[in-house]
């Protein structure tokens, strides 16, 4: 009998020390943040970035004129190709290369692409701890057991805007279920990161969204989200 109870006691000790290892690891855990999710990628510096609202618009303009050159058997009118002139003149007046900047275009757009769609292979396939808001894809009753973790409340479910890129998104399957108070709701999500692709579609009364992501994670733990 002495014996029994020994075993008992050594076995609620050890459980009672594993519970407490799990809150130290989870309390050490230095959460991972949504700008930590973009790639790391060499980039160059955006000259679109110091145009103001009234450049940008002018030099959309050029851009479209530039295309419509390439449709056969197009013939601009000569107030186009004046209007088109005095244009790039006023950028010449303001030391900018019209040309450059159209060369530099397309640099800039793959650079764009990739901070978008590319993930940050230095955390993948480890454990992390994103704070983040759920939108539901799959329920079990009225437990959420699949769902998008994104960084802003509501984001992939309103059209008007679009949903956020896809290395901003983690697509989370959790069987154990959480129950969901209200989209507005912080939450905690802690498990391993790894890269694959996927889809979903997130119906809801507004609409329905196509939501892509280049992230998912087996959740180990989700919870409310609670500053350290």
């Amino acid at each position: 009998m002495k014996l029994l109870k020994r075993i008992l006691l050594g076995s609620a000790l050890l459980f009672s020390l594993n519970l407490l290892a799990k809150d130290v690891v989870a309390q050490e855990m230095e959460p991972t943040l949504w700008q930590d999710l973009l790639p790391q990628v060499e980039t160059v510096e955006d000259p679109f970035a110091a145009l103001d609202p009234n450049q940008l618009y002018d030099l959309g303009t050029i851009a479209r004129y530039r295309d419509a050159q390439k449709v056969e058997g197009f013939t601009p009118s000569k107030e186009s190709q004046q209007e088109i002139e005095a244009l790039k003149a006023n950028f010449a007046k303001s030391n900018i290369d019209v040309d450059e900047l159209f060369v530099q275009r397309e640099t800039i757009m793959q650079q764009r692409t990739k901070l978008a769609t590319l993930p940050n292979t230095e955390l993948l396939n480890k454990a992390h701890r994103i704070p983040g808001f759920i939108t539901p894809v799959e329920m079990e009753g009225t437990k959420v057991t699949k769902f998008f973790l994104v960084p802003t409340a509501g984001a992939c479910i309103h059209t008007p805007p679009p949903p956020p890129p896809p290395n901003q998104i983690v697509l989370v399957e959790y069987p154990e279920g959480i129950e969901l108070v209200s989209l507005q709701t912080p939450v905690w999500v802690e498990g391993e990161l790894f890269n694959e692709a996927a889809k979903a579609n997130v119906n809801y009364s507004d609409g329905a969204s196509n939501v892509e992501t280049v992230y998912q994670m087996s959740a180990q733990e989700v919870e409310l989200y609670q500053t350290n």
